[in-house]
């Protein structure tokens, strides 16, 4: 307190001597000060000063109004309060004031207070106009800190919550442009601090936006100046070193551990390099591999873009595999060394024309060596045309999503608008035919490049036939989809010539799809670099986020292997080959073969369609599957199960959060998973997803409200798929829910290449559309696959749930916190008696409450349903839901300043978790309480002991979730380790466990997403 008196005494003494006016402005320029150097003792101890000089000017004027706002500020620092004594001597003031304003006759003068209507953004736009203008025109920095703070004191008087936000906000951007200006950083931090406070305030979507923008653009120009300092030292250093005679002076810099280790790293790269190509010259493949795998360990950093030297390993080793071809004839050491050379390119342009001659030269070596053909390869312009077809399927596609969103757009219009239905069902009927063209498209593709492999190999030996599996068959497939397919021959010709003979065609095929630029490298199974059937983890660590990934063929790995090729054996199944005869492939639906490989191939093969060759053999093949005896109802179901259990995470976490999704496997795979598990359990064949919709409603399995509603699900699940490829070029699976805040990257220095791509859905409506589907289905799917009924309607009731629980649910999650609180409220209402909808709808507004820092209206709902919750449950049935309660309950606490009281919740928490799961078991309920508990001692200032329980903390999160494993616990773990060697005055460790965090939050929220968490790191 003697050093918040020492602030203020300057200020004292010019109001005694000037007069409360120049008081009052010393008081909002020093309040400026403590919130910008975080100092909250100080900040607290203004904000009841400028609550005294309100009141001395209310005794003096016989104001109310200016005892109101007196009143509201001594309420202000009280909520802000965290010194006992402090918070004792503002709220006798507080009573004091209010004995005043009872004496006060009901005539005194009462000072305008702000209207309401300055909640508007039009509104407070206005009410900064002048301070804005003042700002942009270079006016005097302090006279504008104090405006600003005039405003923020009357947001705070009048509750205005945008308005104080706001006010906050253009404190911050003072400092911002007095620190870009001068290249102070101290101004920077400080702007930082009113932003992170800002943040806090902010109580609406758009505002966050902002303000989280503004933090990393003050992040990015700390950046800029520190670099530039930098760069000015090291010409300072160089220009010493130059003037030095003797270059072993005792003064001289020692060089840094960082550039050591690259220098040493930088010779053992050319050593590798050199030896690789003597041993290449002397015939040594394997010694040729393992030195140029080494030197392309040295230099594999997936988050740098300097990849010239990866570019040189891959296409030297690609030097390797092509002699290796030569020497054994195999047809795979050619396509190895073609998608080498391919992800060479992609890395390097320089060297563009000798790796195009490589690629001609690989591919004539493989009609030598495989298969004994003397004769020219295609022509380098041939792969120009499939490219450039494959583009335009892309484009069509593109374009007629476009369209079909213009003219069918349901989410234009209110839910509750008739128009929509009709409007929902043209939008599903125009991507249900959209997806079946994509198909159609592909397959003619397909058909392209195999009927040029057949005129430069010779005509089959019998009649074939490719078949398409996965999303081919279901006519889900998109224009970047892997093609998974099988080769069917003529029974009684499957002889090892007519097996050659497919096997080198799927060779020659795969040469062309890798020439189309598109398969990464880790789909090739090259042992060097990932060797899938290795125990060794070490094995496997070429990560490939350079080569586009999109039309491929399905991976080598072993649980992947889609192609003709099979599977190689393992250590636990044999080799398996995708290139048989009807009767042999369906065999793969005996149940002791399914049963034996596990119902992944089994269920692949069972749904298939036509590529290209004689139709006649897939028709074969489908009425052996349909007509199979070993097909029952006890396996159909068994096997329905089975896959339940294969994705069982992705249903059970099919609720939305603000993490980015994987599309593929957060938001399309359940739907098709649930119609597929829906359609084997009633015994439906058709392989199209839009198919066995239609089947199922045909043979009156679910109403016609259900199939309308599958049908949509299916629709926008893919759809988003599409959406996201289309929007990522390729194969990037990640979506986000979050509006997207846009940062022009090379303007910031930032090379986009090695930003991953995310996708941020155009309009949110449309993924609450999904959910209002998705879970009713994911509540009922289980009990229905495990019902032995094969009459009645697989659902009981609709399969759509648009309640107002429902829709807080969703808005909770996607961090739309007003309308969330809405919508649990009107829940509320509607739940009437039901005491277990009221319990979890009062967890569910407790939570949202205490997202908005509404604390202490959280506790009360918090504590309603755990009084709610005492009189349903009994016993041990919802320890683990009490404990959450509990500790939510404590957050709250300590989120208002009293940090024992909050401690008290949180080990009582803490103790029912322990007898629940134990003692030392890692569980993320007990990691939780502990880092709350270190949360709260830093509060009190023992941050000793509170890295104590922070580091318990992440060692149990790390345990859980993998150490490297990207996750929010783990972040938030590390930046509180951070905060407290901050505290404690270690610098360079604190920076270290930020960097950590931030890295994390921006591998789980995306790079460019604005989110709180990355914020709080910056």
């Amino acid at each position: 307190m003697l050093r918040v008196c020492e602030k203020l005494r300057e200020a004292d003494e010019k109001g005694k001597r000037y007069g409360l006016a120049r008081a009052e402005t010393d008081y909002l320029r020093a309040l400026v000060d403590a919130m910008a150097d975080t100092d909250r003792l100080a900040e607290v101890e203004l904000l009841k000063t400028l609550g005294d000089v309100n009141v001395q000017k209310g005794r003096l004027g016989k104001n109310v109004g200016r005892f109101n706002t007196a009143l509201a500020l001594y309420l202000a620092a009280m909520v802000r309060c965290y010194h006992e004594e402090q918070a004792d001597g503002i709220e006798h003031r507080y009573h004091y004031t209010e004995r005043l304003l009872q004496g006060v006759s009901s005539q005194g003068k009462e000072m305008p207070t702000e209207d309401k209507e300055t909640t508007t953004p039009a509104k407070v736009a206005e009410k900064f106009q002048d301070l804005d203008k003042r700002r942009a025109t270079g006016g005097n920095t302090d006279s504008l800190l104090v405006g600003y703070a005039q405003v923020m004191v009357e947001a705070i008087v009048n509750d205005d919550n945008m308005l104080e936000t706001e006010a906050i906000k253009s404190l911050g951007d003072v400092y911002l442009k007095r620190g870009t200006e001068t290249g102070d950083t101290r101004n920077l931090t400080r702007a930082t601090a009113l932003y992170n406070r800002a943040l806090a305030r902010c109580h609406y979507v758009h505002g966050t936006i902002v303000i989280v923008h503004r933090l990393l653009h003050t992040a990015k120009i700390r950046q800029d100046i520190t670099t530039t300092r930098n760069k000015r030292a090291k010409r300072t250093q160089k220009q010493d070193v130059r003037g030095r005679k003797d270059p072993f002076s005792p003064f001289s810099a020692a060089p840094s551990s960082d550039g050591t280790t690259s220098q040493v790293d930088d010779i053992s790269y050319r050593r590798y390099m050199q030896t690789a190509d003597r041993d290449l010259r002397n015939g040594d493949l394997e010694a040729a591999e393992i030195k140029l795998a080494a030197a392309l360990k040295l230099v594999h950093d997936r988050s740098k873009s300097i990849t010239t030297k990866e570019a040189d390993c891959l296409c030297r080793l690609g030097d390797v595999y092509v002699e290796r071809g030569k020497r054994t004839g195999e047809g795979r050491k050619f396509t190895q060394a073609a998608a080498l050379y391919n992800a060479s390119m992609a890395r390097s342009k320089r060297d563009k024309q000798n790796l195009l001659s490589k690629l001609q030269e690989t591919e004539r070596q493989f009609l030598i060596n495989t298969c004994n053909l003397d004769c020219e390869p295609c022509p380098y312009s041939s792969t120009l045309d499939h490219i450039k077809e494959l583009d335009n399927i892309r484009a069509r596609a593109k374009y007629q999503l476009e369209t079909i969103h213009q003219e069918h757009n349901p989410y234009q219009y209110d839910e509750d608008d008739p128009v929509v239905r009709q409007v929902e069902i043209k939008r599903a009927e125009a991507i249900k035919n959209l997806f079946k063209s994509i198909t159609v498209g592909r397959r003619e593709f397909t058909q392209l490049l195999t009927d040029k492999c057949i005129a430069k190999l010779g005509p089959p030996p019998c009649k074939y036939a490719f078949i398409g599996l996965g999303s081919q068959a279901t006519e889900l497939v998109t224009p970047y989809s892997d093609l998974e397919f099988a080769i069917l021959i003529e029974e009684g010709k499957d002889g090892d010539d007519t097996r050659r003979y497919f096997l080198n065609l799927t060779h020659c095929l795969h040469l062309k799809v890798i020439n189309l630029g598109e398969t990464i490298l880790p789909a090739m199974a090259i042992p060097s670099l990932n060797d899938f059937l290795s125990e060794d983890p070490e094995k496997d660590w070429f990560y490939d986020s350079v080569t586009p990934r999109g039309f491929a063929f399905d991976g080598f790995m072993p649980w992947a292997s889609k192609t003709p090729f099979g599977r190689d054996k393992t250590k636990s199944k044999p080799q398996v080959s995708l290139i048989q005869t009807p009767a042999k492939l369906a065999k793969y639906q005996n149940i002791r073969i399914a049963l034996a490989e596990g119902y992944h191939l089994s269920d692949i093969l069972r749904r298939v369609t036509y590529l290209t060759g004689d139709e006649s053999l897939v028709d074969e093949y489908t009425s052996i599957v349909n007509k199979s005896v070993d097909r029952s109802p006890v396996l159909s179901r068994l096997s329905a199960m089975l896959i339940l259990e294969d994705n069982i995470r992705e249903i059970k976490n099919v609720e939305p959060t603000g993490q980015l999704l994987d599309v593929k496997k957060e938001i399309y795979r359940f739907p098709s998973v649930a119609v597929d598990v829906l359609s084997i359990c009633c015994g439906i064949t058709i392989p199209s997803v839009w198919g066995m919709i239609e089947e199922l409603h045909k043979t009156q399995r679910i109403s016609h409200e259900d199939a309308h509603h599958l049908t949509v699900l299916i629709s926008i699940s893919a759809e988003l798929r599409l959406r996201t490829y289309i929007a990522n070029v390729g194969q990037k699976d990640r979506l986000s829910p979050l509006t997207e805040m846009k940062i022009e990257l090379d303007k910031h220095g930032v090379d986009d290449t090695f930003v991953e791509s995310v996708f941020h859905i155009p309009n949110c409506k449309m993924l609450f559309r999904y959910y209002y589907t998705a879970f009713p289905l994911k509540r009922c799917i289980m009990d229905t696959v495990e019902k032995d009924n094969q009459t009645t309607k697989i659902f009981p009731t609709a399969i759509f749930d648009n309640s107002a629980q429902t829709r807080g649910q969703i808005t909770q999650q996607l961090l739309q916190l007003d309308a969330s609180l809405l919508h649990f409220e009107a829940a509320l209402k509607e739940a009437d008696d039901d005491k277990e909808k009221q319990f979890n709808i009062l967890f569910a507004l407790g939570s949202v409450s205490h997202s908005r820092g509404d604390y202490e209206i959280a506790i009360s709902y918090y504590k309603r349903a755990l009084s709610t919750g005492n009189t349903i449950y009994a016993g041990n049935e919802m320890r683990s839901v009490f404990s959450s309660l509990l500790g939510n309950i404590g957050t709250c606490w300590s989120g208002l300043g009293d940090q024992r009281k909050a401690i008290s919740y949180y080990e009582e928490s803490l103790k029912i978790d322990k007898t629940i799961y134990g003692e030392t078991t890692p569980h993320p309920d007990i990691a939780s309480s502990l880092n709350n508990i270190g949360n709260c001692w830093s509060r009190l200032g023992d941050q000793r002991k509170s890295i104590s329980y922070h580091e318990l903390s992440l060692k149990m999160f790390e345990a859980i979730y993998g150490e490297t494993t990207p996750h929010p616990d783990i972040a938030s773990s590390l930046n509180n380790i951070g905060n407290c060697w901050n505290e404690l005055g270690d610098q360079r460790k604190a920076i270290s466990y930020y960097e950590q965090s931030l890295k994390m939050e921006k591998a789980i929220y995306g790079e460019t997403t604005p989110h709180p968490g990355i914020a709080s790191s910056l």
